[in-house]
Order: C-alpha cells, then sequence, then structure tokens
C-alpha cells in the first residue's frame, strides 16, 4: 500500500504565496522548495498529514516537493499551470515571485501550516545556497541520486523518525481515510 497523498494545488499556491509574501514578494526558488519540504516534513511528522500533498523527491541537491518545483518550471500543463500562473509571474532565474497587484489567497492554510512554514522560512532564509544544501543533505530520508532522481516513500520519514511499523500502519489508515473523504468532499 504505501503512504500516497492527494495534491492540493489551493494549498501549494497558498504555502509558496505565503513563503513570498514573508520575503517581500519573491524569494529564491531553491530556497522555496526546500522550505516547502521543510514544512510539509514537519507537518506530516507532527500531524501526519503535509500541507501541501506534493510527492517528496530526493535530487542532487536534497529533497524537494516535486509537483511544486514543476510548476515553478512551468513544466505542468493544464488546469494546475492556469491556477499556479494565475499568481506567479513565470520563472525569471532563480526567483519565484508574485504578479504585480495579487495577494496570494492563504486562506486554505490553518493557523499551525502557517507557523511550520515561519519556521521553515526562519531556518532556512539566514543561509547561504550551499548552507541550504548542506542542511538538507542531513535529512536522512534523503538519498543521492547523482545527476537523478529518487522518490522518497514518506514511511522512511516515518522510521527515521521513531515510528514503529504499528504506528506508521496506524498512520497510513487514518490518511487513507483522511484522503478518502477529502475526494468524496471535492466531487460534492
Amino acid at each position: 500500500m504505501g503512504v500516497q497523498f492527494i495534491f492540493d494545488i489551493r494549498k501549494a499556491v497558498a504555502a509558496t504565496g505565503y513563503l513570498c509574501e514573508l520575503n517581500g514578494g519573491s524569494i529564491d526558488m531553491l530556497k522555496c522548495i526546500k522550505m516547502l519540504y521543510i514544512a510539509d516534513r514537519k507537518a506530516l511528522v507532527e500531524w501526519h498529514r503535509p500541507i501541501t500533498g506534493d510527492t517528496f523527491w530526493s535530487l542532487e541537491n536534497g529533497p524537494i516537493v516535486s509537483r511544486i518545483y514543476d510548476l515553478i518550471r512551468g513544466k505542468i500543463g493544464g488546469p494546475e499551470m492556469e491556477i499556479w500562473r494565475a499568481v506567479f509571474n513565470p520563472k525569471e532565474g532563480d526567483t519565484v515571485s508574485v504578479k504585480p497587484g495579487v495577494n496570494p489567497n492563504t486562506k486554505p492554510l490553518s493557523q499551525r501550516e502557517k507557523e511550520a512554514l515561519e519556521e521553515a522560512y526562519a531556518r532556512i532564509q539566514p543561509l547561504s545556497i550551499g548552507e541550504v544544501i548542506d542542511l538538507v543533505h542531513k535529512f536522512p530520508e534523503w538519498k543521492d541520486p547523482g545527476k537523478s532522481s529518487i522518490p522518497i516513500d514518506p514511511r522512511t520519514i516515518f522510521y527515521h523518525e521513531n515510528f514503529g511499523e504499528s504506528a506508521v500502519k496506524a498512520i497510513e489508515e487514518d490518511l487513507d481515510a483522511f484522503q478518502a473523504a477529502k475526494l468524496a468532499l471535492q466531487s460534492v
């Protein structure tokens, strides 16, 4: 079975927009992706639910939230890209920026999700890019893929955080029920 999430474009836009707001409207792409990963990881470990529902991958420069990374780079088409482009400028260099005159809707985020994002921002923003990469390489679930990429199974995060097999199974069952309810609500 394994732990699988349902990507939530509204929360992905809200979380990325919130980080941009914290930084005056734009933010370095690598730092943004790492902040989102750290906040999603914290939510997963502490509340057993990620913020964005994105998938985690190991890249050469550390773990990332994959779909948001692709949205930033304009590598996804369809409705998700349209939602993204309504808020964010096309990628310019290594920067993610909110369109002039647009205020990202952060209402989809709970207070504790905003706090997790603020903590990730405070931890990453003062660091150089090299220091950020060094920091995220220390996450035990990250494996060096060289010039490729490797998916990160969220179960490995739980195991590295000392959750036992029975706890992981209970979390998976709870997540499955939560996500089934979320899907049911989306289809109404």
